[in-house]
């Protein structure tokens, strides 16, 4: 078992010899930084959308890695990953994990370019991949977002320039945001008063 994951597995104090101190993994106090967790979390989403690979692909895949004590996960569990809702403790265990994931899959990848194949393609099929904003420039359309909600053609286009993303990127956005508002508009209307 990988030192990395036996301070996560139940029977790793009685898999070590008694004479045997714990061993330390020199990255294991890093691992359980918050702020290295986050960002590993949001690493991994966009190097999984760019790989246009879903979280359930995900789940699955980690079945057919023989992780030691690692069998499929749902699509739910990678998400809440993801989204930082799952437990600190479990977002410690998860990220070996994850990480040995995201490296063969890489790997895979740049053999499949290397070969001229399709990573996932499916019966000769281009998916278009999902596009992944990143933090930074998602902050900056949520405050122009605050300020215009419904911005012109020309000014979807300014804030495209200025992000440096596709202005149909941007369009779509703002299209979400707007149906995300009114979702949450109906839910709290749904909600009876306290």
């Amino acid at each position: 078992m990988p030192p990395h994951m036996a301070a996560h597995h139940p029977s790793a104090a009685s898999m070590q010899p008694p004479h045997h101190p714990t061993m330390h993994h020199p990255h294991h106090d890093l691992d359980c930084d918050p702020r290295e967790l986050e960002a590993f979390a949001e690493h991994f989403k966009q190097r999984r959308i760019k790989l246009g690979v879903t979280q359930a692909d995900v789940g699955n895949a980690l079945g057919k890695l023989k992780l030691p004590g690692v069998g499929s996960l749902s699509q739910s569990t990678i998400c809440r990953f993801e989204s930082l809702t799952l437990s600190h403790n479990n977002m410690v265990a998860l990220k070996p994990v994850l990480l040995a994931w995201l490296e063969e899959a890489e790997k895979t990848a740049r053999e499949a370019k290397a070969a001229g194949g399709d990573l996932f393609g499916a019966n000769g099929e281009r998916k278009r991949k999902r596009t992944s904003i990143a933090a930074p420039e998602k902050r900056s359309l949520e405050a122009y977002f605050t300020i215009q909600p419904r911005p012109s053609g020309e000014k979807i286009a300014q804030i495209a320039d200025k992000l440096d993303l596709k202005k149909n990127v941007v369009r779509v956005w703002f299209c979400n945001q707007r149906q995300k508002q009114k979702r949450m508009k109906f839910a709290a209307g749904m909600v009876p008063p306290h």
